[in-house]
């Protein structure tokens, strides 16, 4: 039986110049100051995303759009059908990755979208092939589509092998392989109703592999003793002879004694292990001193502060916490960050209650007194226009969310979620998580602000006393216009102690971004999960150093994500406000990382400054380097060496990893890590008493001297039986034992040019007047992976720039399940500025992903959604 109707001849077509306006509503305000989780304000010459400053005279607009990593698309949706172009997949199921995300449509009926005039057809079932591993999980979701209710509620079924499950709209569900590793059928069947989309997003089997942080084991203070006497009057006639020889003593109470010995006539030891020792063959001797109950060493507890394997969203943030050594950081730390206080100025942070403010993420704020990260100022709001329920500066910084329907942006709360969530096993944890967070709200719902707005608030901040004020200023905002009283602000703030982290830009260019190029400032690109710079992060000799800021377009470190930066966000539907967290790529998102580390050196030394910090950077002991200092400043920021430095090398020896895992994809079945001792210069030797502990049986590790460090060689003996898998390492140092496990990434690879979202309507609208329709449309599929798109005769203005799917044919892009590109970044539109000449360059990503997702990485907020001009075929022949 056929199940897709349609005529496959190919008409000509023409353009319906009467269709509804878009659905948009933006209140853009002409802003020095833009969210950097996308691109500033672009000129024609030289910024344009990668801009070119040739002048064609066509006055274009062009520039291309990558697709998110791994992504795919039924062959036969309903826009394919409109086409002429779908190609059944009952029969013949489609390949999918594993892991993959992929966006579908079915429909057990055909008909009219109301109002529309646009058709939607049947398409009763869809197949899929996909190879998967026994831990892997398959999440389906499906979406009602707009104008079709008269078509009834659509229901369907999903099998998974020999698993089945009903699929309704509003109810996503899982499944997992039941037969062990190997190939399975995914099949989804409409039952009854009208069209629906879906997404189907399998999982990594990286999932499991998480870098373990784990306790030290038993330890004790050389040369201390805790003495349990047999009555006061012994422990006061203690003999001054034997073990107790010029040993000093202090009551605790009960009987209780702390004994300390007298270092002179310790044996001599050269090491702390040997002084240990000594240690514990005196207490032996104590014992059998007349009177003494029992004697015991001074046990030393390490409070297992971070432990992220408990923390729900760590898996996905794995990957840009291990780039920067973070996890060995932790395990170093007794308290990461705790009494250092770092300020977020952006569009503020989520609250369930906006108009009254409390209820913060619950990753922010457990609602627990010694848990609680947040601590809100007087004045804590510097937005002055009305887009909240106080006007002008208040002491509510909760972002107020919007009131028309489209999708706010919660980047303040994803920023302050990657310095300083909790680690109390919700959602995902921050890099220094005992820190307190300062929320100041400078940027409107829109994500923009103006510079007095920012610098009133640093002022504040400033004036603050020195127990109040913020140790550091974290700055994912930017422009480029080098406001000089703006410079002024930043450079009084600084003079009293305050360090200051910014966004280095999205533009792709080396054109100065402000702050972030001002002296004082602390300027921050980014990098994706294979160490390369994002693609879209500026650069220049102004650029201080580099953090993980993720591009989606990558799997840099091959272990089966997108390389997005994954924190907390917000999802509102119309009053209703509700946690969520969100993948999102930027420099917005880099610069949040070394400003959380910033706090874990402070906690080690208050009086870490300016000038230390950048001394320290000049002389290698906080980055990685990458390659040349144009694009990357100093290299990556590794946690471990910076928390080193600001501990005057008193941390211990810790083994540093790089990269962080072995990486394997089809074709690479060789791998090396580099082992280096932290610090450097350490007398200790933790590589000497390095063991394989732990090795998967289809792969073979062998350790080899490399200089002063140790490299790893591994390689796959036997690829069939090769997955994700780690490898754990023994080691001791001053400490006693450590355990180091490295992630073996192995993927199949995502071959970029196999990437497919499906045929994409790229629109460009006046963004000072966007409720008409776009003032143009092109239409795009695509070529090797990526789709290329130009506009002809646009005159000079500012626009905004959003493509995507019509799945449906319903006439609307950028709808819950469609793959969606905005300018800049998904859910984080932002407008370009056209001068005279060509605007060419630009780039964007599209995704099936929106901004906030839910616990199954599948989008579940209110998204903005774009009305196309739909070209219509008046000659095709439709079967009913």
């Amino acid at each position: 039986m056929r199940k897709v109707e349609f005529n496959r001849e190919k008409r000509p077509v023409v353009w319906q110049e009467d269709q509804a306006s878009a659905v948009l509503s933006y209140s853009r305000r002409r802003s020095i100051v833009t969210v950097l989780a996308s691109a500033l304000v672009l000129t024609a010459c030289g910024g344009g995303g990668g801009g070119d400053s040739s002048d064609s005279g066509e006055n274009l607009v062009s520039g291309r759009i990558g697709i998110e990593a791994r992504t795919r698309i039924d062959s036969d949706t309903a826009d394919d059908i409109y086409w002429g172009t779908a190609v059944a997949n009952d029969d013949t199921p489609q390949s999918l990755p594993s892991p993959a995300i992929a966006g579908g449509y079915l429909s057990a009926s055909v008909g009219t979208y109301g109002g529309s005039g646009t058709d939607f057809y049947r398409d009763m079932e869809d197949d899929f092939r996909l190879h998967l591993s026994s831990n892997q999980v398959v999440s389906i979701a499906a979406f009602a589509v707009n104008g079709a209710s008269s078509a009834g509620t659509p229901s369907a079924l999903v099998s998974l092998g020999s698993t089945t499950t009903g699929l309704s709209p509003g109810t996503p569900v899982s499944l997992s392989p039941t037969s062990g590793d190997g190939n399975y059928d995914l099949r989804l069947q409409a039952l009854t109703g009208g069209p629906f989309r879906y997404l189907i997003s399998v999982s990594s089997p990286a999932s499991d592999s998480a870098l373990g942080v784990s306790a030290d084991d038993v330890d004790w203070v050389p040369g201390e003793a805790l003495v349990t006497m047999a009555s006061p009057m012994q422990a006061q006639s203690l003999s001054s002879g034997g073990p107790l020889a010029s040993a000093t003593r202090e009551e605790v109470g009960n009987g209780l004694w702390r004994v300390k010995r007298n270092q002179a006539t310790a044996l001599t030891a050269s090491t702390r292990e040997e002084r240990k020792a000594d240690t514990l063959a005196w207490i032996q001797s104590l014992r059998e001193v007349s009177g003494v109950v029992s004697a015991e060493p001074n046990y030393l507890y390490h409070a297992l502060t971070v432990d992220p394997t408990n923390d729900s969203l760590y898996p996905l943030q794995e990957w840009h916490y291990q780039a920067i050594n973070l996890p060995t950081a932790w395990q170093a730390l007794a308290s990461p960050g705790e009494g250092v206080r770092v300020a977020v100025l952006d569009t503020g942070v989520f609250s369930r209650t906006p108009n009254t403010g409390h209820n913060w993420h619950p990753d922010l704020d457990d609602g627990n007194e010694n848990g609680n990260n947040l601590q809100i100022l007087s004045t804590s709001d510097f937005v002055t226009t009305s887009d909240d329920s106080q006007a002008g500066e208040d002491g509510n910084p909760a972002n107020p969310g919007t009131d028309d329907g489209t999708a706010p942006s919660f980047h303040g709360t994803h920023v302050a979620g990657t310095i300083a969530a909790l680690d109390n096993d919700v959602g995902g944890v921050g890099v220094a998580p005992l820190a307190t967070l300062l929320p100041i709200r400078v940027l409107d719902n829109t994500g923009n602000g103006s510079s007095l707005e920012l610098i009133n608030a640093i002022n504040y901040l400033a004036s603050l006393s020195a127990a109040q004020r913020p140790d550091i200023i974290n700055l994912s905002l930017g422009g480029v216009a080098p406001s000089t009283a703006l410079e002024n602000a930043i450079n009084n703030a600084s003079d009293k102690g305050i360090l200051f982290v910014a966004a280095a830009g999205n533009q792709g260019t080396t054109d100065r971004v402000y702050p972030a190029a001002f002296d004082r400032v602390i300027a921050v690109g980014a990098v994706d999960a294979g160490n390369k710079r994002a693609s879209y992060s500026t650069f220049g000799n102004w650029i201080d150093l580099v953090a993980p800021g993720g591009d989606s377009t990558r799997d840099g470190n091959n272990d089966g994500q997108a390389d997005a930066v994954y924190s907390d966000w917000g999802q509102q539907t119309g009053s209703v406000f509700e946690p969520a967290y969100a993948g999102v790529t930027g420099t917005s998102m880099a610069a949040p990382h070394v400003s959380g580390v910033l706090a874990l050196m402070r906690e080690r030394d208050p009086s870490l400054s300016l000038a230390k910090f950048r001394e320290y950077l000049r002389r290698g002991e906080l980055t990685d380097v990458l390659g040349s200092q144009t694009e990357y400043g100093y290299g990556l920021i590794n946690a471990l060496k910076a928390v080193d430095a600001a501990s005057a090398d008193d941390l211990g020896t810790f083994i540093s990893a790089y990269p962080s895992a072995f990486l394997f994809d089809g074709s690479v079945t060789e791998a090396s890590v580099l082992l280096e001792e932290v610090p450097g210069d350490s007398t200790e030797n933790p590589l000497g008493s390095l063991t394989l502990d732990s090795v998967p049986s289809w792969l073979s590790v062998t350790k080899n001297p490399d200089g002063d460090a140790v490299r790893l060689d591994a390689t796959i003996i036997d690829s069939h039986a090769a997955k994700q898998s780690k490898v754990t390492l023994g080691y001791t140092n001053e400490n006693g034992p450590q355990t180091l496990e490295l992630p073996v990434n192995v993927q199949l690879g995502d071959p970029v040019q196999s990437r497919n979202a499906g045929r994409h309507y790229v629109l460009l609208y006046n963004a000072d007047d966007p409720s008409g329709d776009p003032v143009q449309q092109t239409v795009v599929t695509p070529s090797g992976g990526r789709y290329t798109f130009t506009f002809k005769d646009v005159p000079a203005g500012r626009y905004l720039l959003v493509a995507g799917t019509d799945m449906d044919n319903n006439g609307l892009i950028c709808e819950q399940g469609e793959a969606c590109a905005e300018y800049p970044t998904n859910g984080l539109p932002q407008p370009i500025s056209k001068g005279e000449g060509d605007l060419t360059g630009l780039t964007l990503t599209t995704s099936f992903r929106r901004a906030a997702l839910s616990s199954t990485g599948l989008p579940h907020s209110a998204t903005q959604v774009y009305r196309v001009r739909h070209p219509s075929a008046t000659t095709k022949e439709m079967t009913r």
